[in-house]
């Protein structure tokens, strides 16, 4: 099995977020994508996130009747900062027969070194990165150091070219915290789960 691997603060889930899955899933010939939602982000600790049973509960609403996307809450479970490579290495033990791929931005990409044991992470599973219209050529020799060059080589090959959607869920968060629309931003049943429960300061009409 081909598994991409999406991890997140998801805070909320968004179009953005579900076509850089579905694009990676058809240019990769990916069989399913996990969405790993982030207890503690290593490189966001001072964020502000949802209660993890409303990311988690938004995640779901959001991937329903795509039966190749499922949501994974391994790193809520275990709590703490959830550094990717225990996350890697806790999914190679449940799914021993499959091949990862590890969805990731270019801006990502560019800090792997700062990443907690990245020579691991690489032989877990293989860097994919999305590049947008008009981003520069992602830089892989930053993995040099932590792959063979016939790995390296191979990992160059998984580019997924995603559409320029200018969405964000800081923006998301600030637009409901200001009362303003979140329509077609993300999926209906995400707004309508994000008014009932009023979250991120949401200050719309009911």
């Amino acid at each position: 099995m081909r598994l991409g691997i999406f991890g997140g603060s998801f805070s909320p889930v968004h179009f953005g977020h579900l076509l850089l899955a579905e694009y990676a899933r058809e240019q990769l010939s990916l069989d399913e994508v996990w969405f790993v939602p982030a207890a503690i982000p290593p490189h966001k600790l001072d964020q502000q996130l949802a209660a993890d049973a409303d990311r988690v509960a938004m995640l779901q609403l959001a991937i329903a009747g795509n039966e190749a996307f499922s949501v994974c809450p391994l790193e809520l479970e275990r709590g703490g900062v959830s550094f990717t490579v225990d996350t890697l290495a806790e999914i190679c033990k449940q799914t021993p027969h499959a091949e990862l791929f590890l969805l990731i931005g270019g801006d990502t990409l560019a800090e792997f070194s700062t990443w907690r044991s990245p020579e691991k992470v690489c032989q877990l599973a293989a860097p994919a990165v999305m590049r947008r219209p008009g981003s520069p050529e992602p830089d892989w020799s930053v993995l040099a150091p932590y792959c063979s060059t016939e790995r390296l080589a191979a990992f160059a090959g998984n580019l997924v070219d995603v559409p320029g959607v200018g969405l964000s869920s800081t923006e998301i968060r600030r637009r409901c915290a200001a009362g303003e629309t979140i329509r077609y931003q993300l999926p209906r049943s995400v707004e309508m789960y994000i008014q009932t429960k009023r979250l991120f300061g949401f200050a719309g009409l009911p």
